[in-house]
């Protein structure tokens, strides 16, 4: 009964949180969850397993969060580039999930690092004009 009550709560508590957060909050949350799943299907895939579910959660992120959060009217050039960077990462994955290979899983993994590094920097409170 405890386990459930205290599950509840902290369902309660990450709903309010999403709900309440800025946009480039949620986009961060967004990332640290993609890169979590690329963490665990690299992994997967070096001991030995097919990381199929790993692979359709990063792959679900970028195809129902990351591409349609992009706005190509307002954002121009960059969100072109984040789009065809994105595109990218799909193929890559899914070449990756084909060749049953940790490295480009990785790859993926590193071209993103620096992209996650920019919205940390963009969420942070020291970022925020005074």
């Amino acid at each position: 009964m405890m386990n459930r009550a205290a599950k509840a709560y902290g369902d309660i508590g990450a709903e309010t949180s999403v709900s309440d957060a800025r946009p480039e909050h949620l986009i961060l949350l967004v990332f640290e969850k993609l890169l979590d799943h690329l963490v665990t299907a690299e992994k997967q895939l070096q001991d030995g397993q097919l990381a199929t579910e790993s692979f359709k959660k990063s792959v679900d992120i970028f195809s129902m969060g990351l591409i349609p959060a992009l706005d190509f009217e307002q954002g121009g050039e960059i969100a072109q580039n984040l789009g065809s960077l994105y595109d990218w990462s799909v193929r890559h994955l899914l070449k990756a999930q084909i060749a049953k290979d940790p490295i480009m899983v990785r790859e993926v993994y590193e071209v993103l690092t620096p992209i996650y590094e920019a919205w940390q920097g963009i969420a942070s409170p020291q970022a925020a004009p005074a």
